[in-house]
């Protein structure tokens, strides 16, 4: 909820600041430059400290930094400074920063807890709840908005993080309670030489925390295998449609289809409860396959993704050609969406790496933030400059092709580290 409020505030943020959509785009965009600084060192710190810890700790710094905004960035202060563009740019960056530990801790979790014939099932419902959180954003925003004006919004979305922490808390089990499940042989370290490359991983679980022990698996290594490739350019370019979407949305059904903001939040809701639905019924279905034995876990990644890939092309083209009605433009959006959301990549990283889920996700999600800084920047200023969204739903189709010949060419379900 933290990331989408802005996108249903900017409407008048953007109206009160006067900031054209070039430099609307820049701040959607900075959220995503401290998620990408945050990747690489929230995996470390999750398979270092576990993800329930790091997450707990992410859910702290979230939450303030987003009640930072209204507080100590859209202030009398910083506009006699004419400091007002800059301090959001900080505040959304750590807002980011903070958010940026959720899914390397996800990972870990799950790698270190879950068996892997149920892994796709367990990130489904995983991605299911943030997509959820985008829809109860949606509902919630506008309303908050109408009532209580853009400032209340950031405000009531910080003080949330306490009854979310107290859940996070209680909920989520100390990994002490359940050995976990997905170590081949818990008490031993193993040594393995991935297929691609010339590195030998050492590393050793701690059944009791889900902690991993240092190992010599390092990210050269990683980016030296073909499998981890794979899941970059798949992350690159579903991330660079996926927060597109997440940031833009509202704003095409209000510029484009000439929809007030509450209509415009509500329009965007579908395809984000699509969205939830498919990701917790792609995991159902792709660990249904494995187990049947019917296709190989590499056959099941690769056709899965294939689908999440050029499925919404055709959709994406629809919108890219124009002249829909609003309830035209919500299917394709919601089409596109839709099958996005039944991709694999993510659940390939626990096939790739077990032991190392969280480094790996840090890694492959560094990629996938910066195309997502890169398709909302370049997003807004296409929008500027030809007053259309056309050629953001050409790009965005073009990657899903790329990313579909990448990926077949070079996705495996096969342990490549130990």
């Amino acid at each position: 909820m933290d990331r989408i409020c802005l996108s249903v505030a900017m409407l008048p943020i953007s109206k009160e600041l006067g900031w054209a959509e070039g430099v609307q785009g820049i701040v959607q965009s900075a959220f995503l430059w401290g998620y990408l600084a945050n990747q690489l060192l929230g995996g470390a710190l999750a398979d270092k400290f576990g993800g329930k810890k790091v997450m707990a700790a992410g859910i702290i710094f979230f939450s303030i930094a987003s009640a930072l905004l209204p507080l100590a960035a859209v202030t009398p202060l910083t506009a006699a400074l004419g400091v007002t563009l800059p301090a959001v740019l900080a505040v959304r960056f750590l807002v980011g920063f903070g958010e940026g530990v959720a899914l390397p801790s996800m990972n870990n979790l799950i790698a270190t807890r879950i068996p892997p014939a149920q892994r796709a099932t367990a990130l489904g419902m995983c991605f299911m709840g943030f997509h959820t959180g985008n829809l109860v954003g949606l509902i919630v925003s506008p309303l908050i908005l109408y009532h209580l004006g853009w400032r209340s919004l950031f405000y009531i979305f910080g003080l949330f993080g306490a009854p979310l922490l107290a859940l996070w808390s209680i909920i989520v089990p100390n990994l002490s309670t359940n050995p976990p499940a997905t170590i081949d042989s818990p008490s031993s370290s193993t040594t393995t030489t991935a297929p691609s490359s010339s590195a030998i991983t050492t590393t050793t679980t701690t059944p009791a925390t889900g902690k991993t022990a240092p190992s010599t698996v390092s990210l050269g290594a990683m980016l030296k295998n073909r499998a981890v490739w794979a899941i970059i350019v798949a992350n690159f370019a579903n991330h660079w449609g996926y927060f597109i979407y997440l940031n833009w949305m509202p704003t095409y059904f209000y510029k484009v289809l000439g929809m007030d903001l509450r209509a415009s939040s509500f329009m965007s809701f579908l395809p984000w409860l699509v969205m939830a639905a498919g990701s917790s019924f792609s995991g159902i279905i792709s660990d249904a396959l494995v187990r049947s034995g019917t296709m190989s876990p590499t056959a099941v990644r690769k056709s899965v993704q294939t689908i999440a890939f050029l499925g919404p092309v055709v959709p994406l083209l629809i919108l890219a050609a124009g002249g829909l009605t609003p309830t035209q433009a919500v299917v394709a959006m919601t089409m596109a969406l839709g099958i996005t959301s039944l991709g694999q990549f993510v659940t390939n990283m626990s096939d790739v790496a077990p032991r190392h889920a969280g480094r790996l996700f840090g890694l492959c999600n560094t990629f996938g933030s910066f195309a997502g800084i890169l398709g909302v920047s370049v997003a807004g200023l296409l929008v500027e400059k030809t007053g259309s969204f056309a050629l953001v739903f050409q790009i965005t189709a073009a990657l899903n092709i790329i990313g579909t010949v990448v990926w077949n060419m070079f996705a495996t379900a096969e342990k490549q580290f130990d």
